[in-house]
């Protein structure tokens, strides 16, 4: 393997994905929310992503946040070429991108060595080794403006801690494989499942390993190589990450999981006063941890604490702009937390969606609905923070933004699914961020923003899934090729139009 990987695999790329609590008004608001002074965001304002792999998470940000500049970091110069390929192929001239390690960007001379407001790595500090760790810290520390954030996200322990062993059976494994990495990871996933089925005693006393390696097999595997293979990767405690980053002048602010600081949703009842009382929150966040066994944290840091007064806080939250995402239709309100699944009451987030539904409103619009009149405000304070945790609602854009950078992006991501049709992360400017699209929709979003009709629409979805071997299944049955797929596509389109392109419209995608 050749030096400058680092033990890291680079025959296979990285996923595309988006992650939205990249977004920077949403790491605004969760700041806010846990009564630290977020930084300022808008005209003028820089975020950097180191390890952006493909990119799609920062173009379709920088997209949607057209006031702001965007920089990218990946070492795997092909992952920056396909980043690279996507902005100019959308247009945009606010981010750039650049296939530096982390060595060579904290030994970049001055004039390279910007300030950002932001900066953001999404599963990246648990899966280098110390060196590279090292290099992010001083990254952070001579690249963060006062009073910037940091997002970052890793494994974490106590939660992986069974997981280490399986890790290291993977790699051991997959080391003695010839040929792509992708079917070794496979096949070192199903002699795991072998030795657990043949009572290996290691798998009988960490029962719970055996849905983990039947959830993995039918995952990506490409996702796999670098979750599994990666001879850096690490999972950290909180604390130790606490440690690292105070060298870089950084304090913890809070989680971005908007969940995870509520205790009653973290903590069973009889840990709570313990927790409770924990007056080091980096000894608070290590109870929570081991109470609820937790695997992969998303951390936020500020460079310079500034803790808001209650009644500033709530000023503040009551003049955030909100808006319904298209996710929101016909949920349940039923939500991941630490503690399993809760479900909230539909008295309470019925209304909200409903009337975010009609347009954007203040938190304060919200909490005055005659609706949620009786409603005790620190349980709307948790419902709100459930609803943006489970990507039902957004922070709105301080100022309104020009929606055709976005619009621009959305074609090139729409254009790409030629070679593979399915769902799609797309920009939304109002929000400052992204939304899924499934298939149809992609298909009519498609239409309304090249001026096509549904009929157009539908027999390019037909022959695209015609194209790609796949079928439309309606009620347990594969439709045929040809009219009948159309036909069906035509229907959905319909609806579509009357049930999710209002959503979408609003939001600036189209």
């Amino acid at each position: 393997m050749a030096d400058w990987t680092k033990g890291y695999f680079t025959e296979v790329q990285y996923t595309g994905r988006f992650f939205a609590q990249l977004a920077p008004g949403y790491l605004a608001f969760a700041c806010l929310r846990q009564g630290v002074r977020p930084p300022k965001l808008g005209p003028g304002s820089a975020y950097l992503e180191l390890g952006c792999g493909q990119g799609q998470t920062l173009n379709i940000l920088a997209a949607a946040n057209p006031q702001m500049s965007f920089m990218g970091v990946d070492f795997h110069p092909g992952q920056i070429a396909n980043a690279r390929r996507l902005a100019e192929t959308a247009g945009l001239t606010n981010a750039r991108f650049e296939d530096w390690s982390f060595e060579q960007m904290a030994a970049a001379p001055d004039p390279v060595a910007e300030k950002y407001d932001v900066i953001a790595l999404h599963g990246i500090y648990s899966w280098v080794g110390p060196e590279s760790r090292a290099a992010i810290v001083r990254i952070l520390d001579r690249m963060l403006k006062p009073g910037g954030l940091v997002y970052v996200s890793y494994n974490a322990l106590p939660g992986w801690a069974t997981l280490q062993p399986l890790q290291h059976f993977i790699r051991a494994y997959a080391q003695r494989q010839p040929g792509d990495p992708r079917d070794a990871v496979v096949k070192a996933l199903e002699a795991a499942r072998d030795m657990a089925a043949g009572g290996a005693k290691f798998f009988a006393v960490t029962p719970a390993l055996k849905s983990t390696i039947e959830k993995a097999l039918g995952q990506d595997p490409a996702y796999l190589v670098h979750e599994y293979l990666h001879e850096g990767s690490s999972p950290q405690h909180h604390a130790e990450v606490v440690h690292d980053f105070r060298s870089a002048r950084l304090e913890y602010a809070g989680t971005a999981s908007q969940a995870e600081d509520f205790i009653n949703l973290a903590v069973a009842e009889p840990l709570r006063p313990q927790v409770a009382s924990a007056g080091d929150p980096v000894w608070r966040e290590t109870l929570m941890d081991y109470a609820n066994n937790k695997m992969f944290r998303r951390d936020i840091f500020v460079r310079g604490r500034n803790a808001l007064s209650t009644r500033e806080r709530d000023e503040q939250l009551a003049q955030v702009r909100l808006a319904l995402l298209p996710a929101a239709e016909g949920t349940n309100f039923e939500f991941n937390v630490p503690l399993g699944r809760t479900a909230g009451d539909p008295r309470i987030y019925q209304p909200i969606v409903d009337t975010l539904a009609q347009g954007p409103r203040t938190y304060g619009e919200i909490a005055a609905l005659p609706a949620l009149a009786a409603t005790d405000a620190r349980v709307l304070y948790q419902a709100m923070a459930m609803l943006a945790g489970g990507g039902l609602i957004h922070p709105v854009n301080d100022e309104a933004v020009d929606a055709k950078p976005a619009q621009a992006l959305n074609r090139a991501i729409i254009g790409d699914l030629a070679h593979e049709p399915g769902t799609a992360n797309l920009a939304a400017p109002v929000v400052g961020g992204g939304v899924q699209a499934n298939f149809v929709e992609v298909l009519g979003i498609g239409a309304r923003l090249n001026g096509e009709t549904d009929t157009a629409a539908a027999a390019r979805g037909a022959a695209l899934l015609a194209a790609a071997g796949r079928k439309m299944v309606v009620d347990g049955q594969e439709l045929a090729d040809g009219a009948p797929t159309e036909a069906h596509l035509i229907a959905r389109l319909k609806q579509f139009e009357t049930n999710r392109a209002p959503l979408f419209k609003a939001l600036g995608v189209f």
